[in-house]
């Protein structure tokens, strides 16, 4: 992945009324910034013999139990065979397993194990952990507007858009689990 150096904007001086396209381009400033600090704990976290891609197979299952193999795929950026095979390695690994659609014997979706839930669950919670140390300095105020942001967004960028608003297969999907 290539960083954008140089690319931030600076803020605009704050006033009574902010555009759209001011808050657009702040979002577009941090997010990234937030998403990479946020992927690297939980590099740091995850069980030590796990690939970048299988964790990210975990973190899709996680909440999105009973994804077919296609959505997986699509999800880490791989292809069908790759996903494939990285799905049998996860399987033979106990940390995932394979079943059978109850309405289409011919589809199989991909769920966690207890050992995988429970491996991706510790990696979520040490990731928090690091990340309230991060957070510590910030004043009460700032937590509570942080929260707010992050409250507003969600009602914007649910769950379930990433895979809506890029036209892939539908999945019912859940909260992130704590």
């Amino acid at each position: 992945m290539q960083l954008l150096t140089g690319a931030i904007e600076p803020a605009a001086p704050r006033s009574g009324d902010i555009s759209c396209e001011e808050c657009a381009r702040q979002v577009m400033n941090v997010a990234p910034r937030v998403v990479r600090a946020i992927r690297q704990l939980m590099r740091e976290h995850r069980l030590s013999d796990l690939s970048v891609p299988q964790f990210r197979a975990l973190a899709l299952l996680s909440f999105s139990p009973q994804a077919s193999l296609s959505i997986l795929a699509d999800y880490v950026g791989t292809s069908l065979p790759a996903a494939s095979r990285m799905v049998d390695g996860l399987v033979l690994r106990k940390l995932v397993a394979r079943r059978i659609c109850s309405d289409d014997r011919r589809q199989v979706s991909l769920v966690l194990t207890a050992r995988g839930a429970s491996a991706f669950r510790a990696s979520r919670q040490a990731t928090r952990r690091q990340l309230s140390r991060q957070l510590s300095p910030l004043s009460g105020p700032e937590r509570h507007a942080v929260v707010e942001a992050m409250q507003i967004l969600s009602g914007i960028y649910g769950a379930d858009a990433d895979l809506k608003t890029n036209g892939r297969k539908q999945a019912r999907l859940a909260k992130l689990p704590d």
